[in-house]
């Protein structure tokens, strides 16, 4: 698993709550009735440049219509607007946030855009997918559908439309009661191509981590830099020519360049349930799953819900080698691919090395009092006989005190998320992302809120966090507007 735990690099981590299920510039759902708006003024990363955004994000409901809004309007240094959002008949659909029909949990739910928080079943495959994770540096549309016929029950989505030639992650669920309160479920999730989500924003098939020159393509630099070896040969001009800032380097010339036109690499899983409810709120299930060509997993479970304010579960899970389970989880768009380096490896890569393991997760969450509001999520593995393998922990925790009666301090929140940890006690590792956020009322309808976010890189590949230069903080400041 040493090799399994490199790679996992997550910014954003499974089982992250409220707080970290939406990314800036996210609008949630609202169950409530009416148009609500928020407008938004502060600045974001993208690109590796800085940009001042200035955003409206309205929802407009229209019966169980609803239509989720992003019109934000990024600036640069100097003032301009940042014309890739509005250069192409694309982005106009890309202004769309969401657009869907219905809330989950209803009969008929559909929706379009943004997918904040998917989960197939008990989640053995599939639980809290996010395709916002990078959200507004790369918008994916999505599509995610429930539908109850009576007692049959099919749920599915797509985590990226643009994606569908490869075809990229789809997923798909169906269940249906047996017997009395007894239910059986199947699922199937497929990514079909794990290169498709490299970034590549000059489309020279060169991912943008190993693009000498990301803004234009690599080939036409390539043979500008070889016609001009070959015409001025191996002579003092030459010389003087290498010694330009604008030289690629010898490495860069003197080999061939990367190419990811034709990568393609597919991964399958398969899953079934069984859930029981054996009295009002508290549920019984049985999930298994297992990868195509690789590793099988199972965990049996319960869920228990006694009141409307506290709900919470637990799992005893056993995986084989070459199976891990919560797989497609929020981070996996950040993870699909992995560079270290100039090595690249996809997601996949997890699967080969993990070994067989065994152990306990559990969750609850509780709203206490109508004044704080906390949801955590803890799990434990342990290798069975992998002598060179090390522990699996996660932990995951969110709390936010309710500021209502508190004059300006509209919130107050922080959070604590690492996934795949040796050691839950060592608070700095490549798995963690811990953060505070901060709303001060500077006006009636106006919050300005204050975001610190910490993760760390292990960049000297020697196995500890040490120094500064191994910790990436980002705080954010953002002046928000409420519109009724």
């Amino acid at each position: 698993m040493n090799r399994a735990l490199c790679l996992a690099t997550p910014l954003l981590l499974l089982g992250a709550l409220p707080l970290m299920a939406q990314e800036e510039g996210a609008v949630p759902e609202q169950a409530a009735e009416g148009m609500k708006a928020a407008m938004g003024i502060g600045a974001v990363t993208m690109d590796g440049q800085t940009w001042t955004q200035i955003a409206l994000r309205p929802e407009i409901p229209i019966g169980k219509l609803g239509i989720a809004l992003d019109l934000t309007l990024y600036f640069d240094s100097d003032g301009n607007i940042r014309k890739q959002d509005w250069d192409e008949g694309k982005d106009l659909i890309e202004k769309i946030y969401y657009i869907r029909w219905g809330h989950k949990g209803d009969n008929l739910y559909l929706k379009a855009g943004a997918l904040d928080d998917v989960t197939l079943g008990y989640g053995m495959l599939v639980r809290h997918y996010a395709n916002t994770v990078e959200y507004p540096a790369v918008r994916r549309v999505g599509g995610e559908f429930d539908v109850k016929l009576g007692g049959p029950q099919v749920e599915g989505f797509v985590g990226n439309v643009r994606e569908l030639d490869g075809p990229g992650l789809v997923g798909l669920r169906a269940s249906y009661p047996v017997i009395g309160n007894l239910r059986v479920g199947a699922s199937f999730v497929m990514d079909g191509n794990l290169y498709a989500g490299m970034a590549d924003q000059d489309d020279d098939h060169v991912p943008d981590q190993l693009d000498r020159f990301p803004d234009h393509n690599d080939s036409d630099e390539y043979v500008l830099w070889d016609d001009l070896h070959t015409a001025l040969g191996d002579g003092e001009l030459w010389e003087r020519m290498k010694e330009s800032a604008s030289y690629p380097g010898d490495d860069w010339l003197d080999n061939p360049l990367a190419d990811y036109s034709k990568a393609e690499e597919s991964l399958q899983a398969m899953g079934a349930d069984l859930g029981y409810e054996l009295l009002p709120n508290l549920d019984l299930y049985f999930q298994a799953a297992s990868f195509t060509g690789y590793g099988t997993g199972w965990a049996p479970g319960v869920r228990w819900r006694p009141f409307n304010w506290l709900q919470a579960g637990a799992e005893y899970r056993n995986w084989g080698e070459q199976f891990i389970g919560d797989f497609f989880n929020r981070t996996y768009d950040v993870e699909r691919t992995i560079f270290r380096g100039d090595s690249l490896y996809t997601r996949e890569e997890l699967l080969k090395d993990a070994p067989a393991m065994s152990g306990l997760y559990a969750d609850a969450s509780a709203s206490l009092f109508n004044l704080i509001t906390f949801s955590a999520a803890w799990n434990t593995m342990k290798p069975k006989d992998a002598a060179n393998a090390v522990d699996w922990n996660s932990l995951w925790g969110d709390a936010r005190l309710n500021l209502a009666k508190v004059p300006k301090i509209k919130e107050l929140s922080a959070y604590y998320n690492q996934v795949g940890a040796e050691d839950l006690l060592d608070i700095k590792n490549e798995h963690a992302v811990h953060g505070l956020r901060v709303g001060y009322e500077v006006a009636p309808g106006a919050l300005m809120r204050l975001d610190w976010r910490t993760t760390y890189t292990d960049r000297n590949g020697d196995g500890e966090i040490k120094g500064d230069a191994e910790e990436n903080r980002t705080f954010l400041v953002e002046t928000v507007f409420q519109l009724k």
